[in-house]
């Protein structure tokens, strides 16, 4: 260590040093208030942290301006208080800090009576606050907050400097004789010097001024070394004029200590290499080189079963040198002395006994945790299975591209080979591929089949593919468990064909599914469609319809997903193995490739996408002539020019839109880009139309390319040119080519994505890593809450509904949209109609006759039925969605499918006969006995009981809709046997279901919101012509919810009004004008100044009538004198007919903000509307001298007055937007749902609290898109 001459403060602790001083007296060092106070105690026992209780200290005493002195009226000593506070009774300085000095400055004299000699400043030494801190009492220091055992004040002032041993500063040699000192060596050294030379200073006794400067330069060098990129001074800097990285820089940031080397580090047993393709590899096998396979190792335990082979590993390196592969690299004996067998020269050392541990090289089979960066969910790190290959490139299957979000364009990846049993079986049970393939952030699978076997799959199970019999066998082979048996043919002459669906079928694992495909122009009704669309599986069997992307893709519902979770991950991974296997061997026979000539389009075709782009120009060309003769109509919310813009983008778009559709429909069924497009495996409509008919509109910051010169935007251009091709309109096509200013309008469009993508990984990035840093110690504990590191409990279940989010489904709630009459249709089982007897046993009709309490039991099953319908339509139907009222049908997300139950249910237990054996009351008790079962929150206590019943509260009625008794028994048939399989499988996979504890579900949501938000576009912007009110999308919305920010770029209230108004337009339009800020601006015609000396006789020929007639009715003010200018308001009568206002209401506003005004109006009927405005002055000489100067006054006035002015409305609402949307009105007579168009506002500006007192706002839908705003209402 170093003793310092003198002592310095300390960088880290000079505020807290300026708050003790703050608290205690400069003379005596007591407190300056008496804790045991009345006034002060309930406020200190109220802060339970230390700290806190020095900042309340702290503030507390920066009012006292004396040292109490001997006792005041207030603090009477009692027996139970302290003896009272005395003090010394000095008048106290106030403290300010300056860099990293203290500088007191004491008040005024004059309360000393010593008269006023002005204030005082004074420099605090670190020495004078040391000996004032080491005077403290500890009885003063508890009452402070801080330890007198521990911290005591004075330790906060730097006297002696640590020096850390050379290994924390390792020095660097750059040659034998030159080595280069690391940056904390210099600091110490400047410090150790400057310390020298001011110890030198003090014993040749310098004047103190010279001593200060020295000392100041021994504070500069420590607070240097402690941070040296603080405010308070210049850096420190090395030779070369670079600043040196001292302490805090070390431990702070990313780079830093602690997240660079302790929470994050580099790691052995770790490889990394570019990656390839290997389609014939499974999913979760990863093909490693074997050069990392004979460099990486894993220590295996050597037991009696596994001694030999180990062995065997161990004396093949021994003889064949160390880079043999299969070998081992090191033993450990189990005294843990390790032979490294690159050095072991005797055979004899080869000895393995159990207990011993071989680290044996990887291989074929070990599991390891492959990774891609960035790392943005927890796919990006997944188990593999080794397999061992030659050459230097990683392999990986097609498929799991997806979630690593990988591609082979040199992309490379991390394999790291977990190092005990214990992380080896975390990895297999937690992260292998199979295990991952369904994401909880949108319970969808993350594979699927991808480029060409997707391609493969969609020609593959077409209608007109077949196989030969040679063919067949050879793709049989490639079935991974086949049972030997062919198919029959499906045609057998003239020779024997095979059909793509039958061999699919082979590798199918039992399922049924039915759905369309994902291109479904078909609208033929029934199973089947003439272009095959409509997709069927049966117990396994592909019946009908063309798999594609929605069906053997990352799709929800899909064949991936379903297999999933019916049979498991491992049956998925087979899977999704077996297609590959099977169609790239069939695709190798079949070929497909793209050439030109399926980019161009027939003669008509292009004619009429030649003629659609010619017309657009056309109507352009007359948008401009419209514009520049003035005859365009405004939009609301746009001026003349966005107007003009919207209009000209939208005809553009329109056109280069139809001429896509048509050039897509003109393409034969067998074009290549189209069996792409169809079959999702690559490109979409857009890029055909772009292709084959026109690129389309250039986009700069969501407009049309702006003007780079003067008037124009490029120097091929007439100067003020707002035609098509000026503004980046590509009219060409790729396959045609660009012309030269085409191309570099192309460029433009495609510089602003890549800067954009660039933007947003950076932006992106760091809102996800605060998300992270919020949530990850949230996890599911064992009685099921959701709670932080600290025990806080965020959710009393996870996500209210205690649920695995892997495991749930989008299904459909039927009975919510259903009428009365529908409901009882499908639900109510009536007696008196013999219809139901065609579907149950003799004898349960008879019972059903005969037994009143079946009857009261099934009329109460009804009834909680309906009471269900309602509570769902409170609760999941938007009154806005019409999506609804299409469908007829609710979609929510829950767990256990139980329409595709049904279904396997009917398939296992195909009953012969049509007529189930169940009764009603079997189906009943047996329902009800199974949602008694659906347990998520176990305890009987009000919370728990609550949090059950809100768990299940959807799921049960799912259950009691889908299993009425009348449904089981005449829509699905079941038997008992099939009942009983079906409420055993709910019961099961409702329980497999429920959330497992230690689940960290605080990182998987904080995960689930950053990687979709990469994918995001930063910036959204408006395509022209969709809406007047421009909103924040995006990124830049999610970084504004995120930070909760004060300021939103589009604040916004949507109003919802009154029932009696919603559906009025006229009336929501007065509501409107209510709303909308209103300024005098706004209604005024024109403004004129005039010198009118003469208030009575106005030179003013239009108004001399009118005055004439108002001062004949009003008296003239007397006391005051008005000015000689006069400022005259001319109204518009339109604008002010349209808001409803009066002339008398633009006076009252005029009157409201100025008191010394004289305002004259005419009458509403008058023509011209004017308002005559004065000021009003004192009658004084010099009163009437600034009168004369009124009129510059008023010249600067008047524009202020214009925009300042509010005559109506809210001032937050620069515009209100009225629109409108259909909404579903209820019947609750019928049940039935009517569609009706409802007005509603959308304003500019926010002012929710003050809307929803307003009389015409319906105040339980009113809202607001600004998160502090809704906070602070």
């Amino acid at each position: 260590h170093l003793d310092l001459s003198k002592a310095v403060y300390h960088l880290g602790f000079i505020n807290y040093v300026l708050k003790i001083l703050r608290c205690v007296c400069v003379n005596c060092s007591r407190l300056l208030i008496d804790v045991n106070d009345v006034k002060y105690k309930a406020s200190l026992d109220r802060a339970e942290q230390p700290q806190d209780r020095l900042f309340l200290l702290s503030t507390l005493c920066s009012t006292v301006t004396r040292c109490p002195s001997g006792a005041t009226e207030d603090s009477i000593p009692t027996s139970e208080t302290s003896p009272v506070h005395k003090g010394c009774g000095n008048y106290q300085p106030t403290y300010r800090r300056d860099g990293i000095k203290i500088r007191a400055t004491y008040g005024s004299d004059k309360a000393r009576g010593q008269g006023d000699i002005g204030t005082r400043k004074t420099r605090m030494s670190a020495e004078q606050v040391r000996e004032i801190f080491a005077r403290i009492s500890d009885k003063d220091c508890l009452a402070m907050g801080l330890s007198p055992k521990w911290a005591r004040p004075e330790w906060l002032i730097t006297t002696v400097m640590p020096i850390p041993p050379p290994a924390v500063r390792p020095h660097v040699m750059m040659s034998s004789t030159q080595r280069n000192e690391d940056d904390l060596t210099l600091a110490l050294a400047e410090i150790i010097k400057a310390n020298k030379t001011l110890s030198t200073q003090i014993i040749n006794g310098s004047p103190q001024n010279v001593i200060n400067e020295f000392v100041d330069l021994l504070q500069h060098h420590t607070g240097t070394y402690i941070s040296n990129t603080s405010p308070a001074f210049a850096p420190a800097e090395n030779r070369s004029g670079r600043p040196l990285k001292t302490i805090s820089e070390r431990l702070k940031g990313k780079e830093g200590r602690v997240r660079g080397n302790l929470m994050g580090k580099r790691v052995d047993f770790s490889a990394r290499t570019v990656i390839t393709p290997d389609p014939n590899l499974n999913v979760d096998q990863v093909g490693v080189p074997r050069s990392i396979a004979a460099n990486l190792t894993f220590p295996e335990y050597v037991t009696a079963f596994n001694r030999e082979s180990l062995m065997a590993l161990v004396r093949n390196s021994f003889e064949n040198g160390p880079d043999a592969y299969p070998g081992a690299k090191t033993i450990i004996r189990d005294d843990g002395t390790k032979l490294d067998l690159r050095y072991i020269s005797r055979e004899t050392d080869l000895v393995l006994a159990p207990g011993y541990v071989v680290e044996r090289h990887v291989r074929d089979g070990d599991v390891v945790v492959f990774n891609r960066q960035p790392s943005l969910h927890k796919m990006s790190m997944m188990g593999h299975k080794i397999k061992v290959m030659p050459y230097s490139t990683f392999r990986l299957n097609l498929s799991v591209t997806t979630p690593y979000n990988a591609d082979f364009d040199g992309d490379e990846m991390n394999l790291h080979v977990p190092q005990s049993l214990g992380a080896k079986a975390e990895v297999m049970e937690i992260m292998m591929v199979p295990k991952n393939i369904v994401t909880p952030a949108s319970n969808r699978p993350v594979m699927g089949i991808v480029q060409d076997t997707l391609l493969g799959t969609y020609l593959f199970t077409s209608r007109d593919t077949f196989m030969e019999r040679d063919l067949v066998m050879n793709l049989l082979m490639w079935v991974p468990d086949w049972d030997g048996r062919i198919p029959t043919p499906a045609i057998l002459k003239p020779k024997p064909l095979w059909t793509g669906k039958q061999l699919f079928s082979l590798i199918m694992p039992n399922v049924n599914l039915r759905t369309k495909s994902g291109t479904a122009p078909d609208k033929a009704e029934g199973p089947i469609s003439p272009t095959d669309t409509k997709v069927l599986i049966e117990a396994g069997v592909h019946l009908s319809g063309r798999l594609c992307k929605k069906t053997v893709g990352n799709k929800a519902n899909g064949l991936i997903h379903l297999v999933w979770i019916e049979h498991g991950p491992e049956a998925a991974r087979s899977f999704l193995d077996a297609i590959q296997r099977v169609v790239n061997n069939w695709l190798c026979q079949h070929a497909f490739s793209v050439g030109i000539g399926d980019m161009v389009a027939d003669d008509r075709t292009m004619a009429n996408i030649h003629q659609l782009l010619k017309d657009a120009k056309v109507k352009v060309r007359e948008l401009i002539h419209d514009a520049q003769q003035g005859k365009l109509v405004s939009k609301p919310g746009m001026t003349m020019r966005e107007t003009f813009e919207a209009e000209v983008n939208s005809t553009l778009n329109i056109a280069s839109g139809q001429g896509g559709t048509s050039a897509g429909l003109s393409l034969r069924a067998d074009n290549r880009v189209k069996i792409m497009v169809d079959g999702g495996s690559k490109g979409s409509s857009i890029n055909i139309g772009q292709m084959v008919a026109c690129v389309g509109q250039q986009n700069v910051e969501g407009k049309r390319i702006p003007y780079g010169f003067v008037g124009r935007t490029l120097p091929h251009f007439h100067k003020d040119d707002y035609g098509p091709e000026s503004r980046g309109f590509v009219t060409n096509s790729y396959l045609k080519g660009l012309t030269p200013q085409e191309f570099y309008f192309h460029a433009m469009g495609g510089r602003e994505g890549l800067i954009d993508t660039a933007v947003k990984t950076a932006k992106t990035g760091y809102v996800q890593r605060r998300l992270v840093k919020a949530m990850e110690s949230l996890m599911v504990q064992y009685d099921s809450t959701v709670r932080n590191a600290q025990g806080v409990v965020i959710q009393f279940l996870y996500g209210e509904d205690g649920m695995e989010a892997t495991l749930l489904e989008h299904q459909f709630l039927d009975s919510a949209m259903m009428t009365n009459e529908r409901l009882h249709a499908v639900y109510s089982i009536n007696t008196s109609n013999e219809e139901m007897a065609r579907y149950t046993t003799p004898q349960v009709w008879n019972e059903l006759k005969e037994s009143r309490a079946l009857r009261e039991e099934l009329k109460d099953e009804f009834n909680t039925i309906a009471a269900d319908r309602d509570m769902l339509r409170r609760v999941c139907v938007s009154t806005t969605d019409m999506g609804i009222m299409a469908s007829g049908s609710v979609r929510i997300v829950l767990p256990v499918n139980l329409k595709r139950l049904i279904w396997n249910a009917q398939k296992i237990h195909s009953s012969p006969s049509s007529v189930s054996d169940l009764s009603p009351h079997d189906i009943i008790t047996g329902v009800r006995s199974l949602l008694d079962d659906l347990v998520v929150c176990r305890g009987d206590d009000p919370i728990t009981r609550e949090a059950q019943a809100n768990a299940t509260m959807l799921f049960k009625a799912h259950v009691r809709a889908t299993l009425a008794s009348k449904r089981v028994l005449r829509e699905y048939k079941l038997s008992s046997a099939a009942f009983e399989w079906l409420l055993g499988e709910i019961r099961t996979k409702f329980l497999t279901t429920i959330a497992h504890p230690g689940e960290m579900v605080g990182a998987l949501a904080a995960q689930s919101i950053g990687e979709p938000a990469t994918q995001m576009t930063l910036n959204t912007f408006h395509f022209a012509g969709v809406s007047a009110k421009n909103v924040t999308l995006g990124v830049p919305r999610l970084e504004e919810l995120i930070n909760v920010a004060k300021a939103n770029r589009t604040p916004s209230n949507t109003v919802f009004l009154a029932e009696h108004i919603a559906f009025d337009q006229d009336a929501a339009k007065a509501v409107l004008h209510e709303l909308q800020n209103t300024t005098l601006g706004h209604v005024t015609d024109r403004t004129e100044i005039w010198f009118d000396p003469d208030p009575l006789n106005t030179v003013v020929e239009e108004d001399r009538q009118f005055v004439t007639d108002y001062y004949g009715l009003e008296d003239m003010p007397e006391d005051e004198i008005m000015s000689p200018w006069l400022l005259r308001i001319v109204l518009s009568r339109e604008e002010l007919s349209k808001k409803s206002l009066k002339v008398k209401d633009v006076e009252a506003a005029l009157n409201r903000e100025f008191v010394s005004l004289h305002v004259i109006t005419t009458p509403d009927t008058a023509d011209p509307l004017v308002v005559r405005v004065r000021f009003q002055v004192d009658s004084s000489e010099s009163g009437k001298e600034e009168a004369m100067r009124d009129n510059i006054l008023l010249t600067n006035i008047q524009s202020t007055l214009l925009s300042i002015i509010r005559v109506k409305g809210f001032r937050e609402f620069k515009k209100v937007f009225l629109t409108s949307q259909e909404i579903m009105i209820e019947d609750p007579e019928t049940g039935t749902y009517d569609k009706r168009t409802e007005n509603y506002l959308e304003t500019e500006g926010v002012d929710l609290q003050r809307l929803l007192a307003h009389p015409a706002v319906d105040a339980t839908r009113t809202t607001s898109n600004s998160v502090v705003e809704v906070i602070q209402v």
